[in-house]
């Protein structure tokens, strides 16, 4: 298999027979079942399993890990989707990001069924509650530490507070409030 990066080819020995897509499924689903510590601890996994396997050099993998960066969403994901893109094509693309989703999604679906299996326990109902209030008292946090490094002015003041109001009488609006406000902020800022 030949495959181009900038006018520039490098070969790839892929034994015959052998499943490019399949190979790609397999080495994310692993890498994204054991690494621990999100997208960023991923790169430097997924940059040496595939200079090992011979699939990319390092110049090709960081260029791919540059236009992830740039694309939205999470780094793994892009950089899963990228390099199946560039090594299999648009199922190469499909194979690489299914497989880097995977692990994490069972994952979630295992503990939310044990929470609900065991949410009837007292004890357990006890601890979410305590959990849900320390994850207000998270982001709560952050809103502040954000919030206070703000440059305030009455109109960013008053346009907060009653996208606050709105949101406070109408929750199911927030998509839309949250894009008007940040377009009248942004206006009032050019």
């Amino acid at each position: 298999m030949e495959i181009c990066v900038e006018g520039k080819s490098s070969k790839i020995e892929v034994q015959e027979g052998s499943n490019l897509i399949g190979r790609l499924f397999f080495l994310f689903l692993r890498i994204s079942a054991l690494t621990i510590g999100g997208g960023y601890a991923m790169i430097p996994v997924m940059k040496w399993e595939l200079e090992r396997s011979g699939l990319l050099t390092e110049k090709e993998f960081f260029r791919i890990v540059s236009t992830a960066q740039v694309v939205p969403g999470p780094i793994a994901f892009n950089t899963a989707v990228l390099v199946g893109r560039r090594l299999a094509g648009i199922y190469g693309a499909i194979a690489s990001g299914l497989a880097v989703v995977l692990p994490p999604f069972f994952a979630i679906v295992a503990v939310a069924e044990v929470i609900r299996a065991l949410s009837g326990i007292s004890y357990v109902r006890s601890f979410l509650r305590g959990a849900y209030a320390s994850i207000i008292g998270l982001v709560g946090s952050v809103l502040y530490r954000l919030v206070k490094n703000q440059r305030w002015n009455l109109y960013r003041a008053v346009m907060i507070g009653v996208a606050v109001f709105v949101l406070l009488l109408n929750g199911s609006l927030v998509i839309p409030v949250v894009i008007l406000l940040v377009l009248l902020l942004y206006l009032k800022e050019v």
